[in-house]
Formats: structure tokens, sequence, C-alpha cells
């Protein structure tokens, strides 16, 4: 993949993503390469992010930090996009995942959820995340 530098972060960041499906392979992969810099490079500078406790997470920074722990795990990640509802230079999209880890102890555990995510096209036309929710409507 090829990469570029964003001289405000100093962050690898990569290169034009043209659909919001690709956007969402990126998250997947980057997740699954335990790339935190490609992983932040994908959400907008002052996007959220809701953790499984339901707090707001805002800003590229603080998101890449909180994934820091998640990627942490070793795990794999599988998505499944569901439905992407576009609405001009917006999309609403859905999808299904599982992520298989492992515990300090070795111990396996499943985690599973359905996002719930808003993204926005870019001047450049790229795609990048606005808001995160990848543990959905859950309580």
């Amino acid at each position: 993949m090829s990469k570029r530098i964003n001289a405000s972060m100093g962050l690898p960041i990569a290169m034009a993503i043209k659909t919001p499906e690709e956007l969402l392979d990126r998250v997947t992969e980057s997740i699954n390469n335990k790339d935190l810099d490609s992983f932040a490079s994908l959400y907008e500078p002052d996007a959220s992010f809701i953790d499984e406790s339901g707090e707001n997470i805002n800003g590229r920074e603080k998101i890449r930090e909180k994934m820091k722990e998640f990627m942490d795990m070793n795990g794999k990640l599988e998505n499944s996009l569901k439905k992407i509802i576009p609405a001009g230079n917006i999309v609403l999209a859905y999808s299904d995942w599982t992520f298989k880890a492992s515990g300090p102890d070795g111990t396996q555990f499943n985690l599973s959820g359905t996002a719930i995510d808003v993204l926005r096209k870019q001047s450049d036309d790229s795609w990048l995340i606005v808001i995160d929710n990848p543990w959905g409507l859950k309580e």
C-alpha cells in the first residue's frame, strides 16, 4: 500500500481511498496488521469513536491511543459490510464484525458487534471516517 506523510501529525497516511467499501477494508487491514499509524489516518482529525463502555473518544490521536489496547490483543478482525446508505458526500455504513484473540494468559476469546459508521468524502475525493461506533446499539 502506498503511503505519504501527513505533515501535521507525522503519520503515514493511505493514499486516496476512493470508496466507502475500500475505507472499511483498510480499517480491517490496519487492525490485522497492527498498523496504528495507518489506522489513525483513516479518521478525520476531529472524528469520534465510541468504545465498548459507550464513551465518546474524540480526535484522531486519542482514537489511536485507544486502539493500541485493542491491537495489543494480537487478534484477527473479520468484517462483513451489510449496508451503505448514501446521502451526497456522506454515507451511513452498517457492518458485522468478529475479533478472535487471546488474553494475557493465553485464554481464547471472541468479540463481535454490528458497527454503525459515518463516512465522509473529502475534497480530494477520498473517504475518511467521521463517526465510528463499532458496538452499534449495544446498551
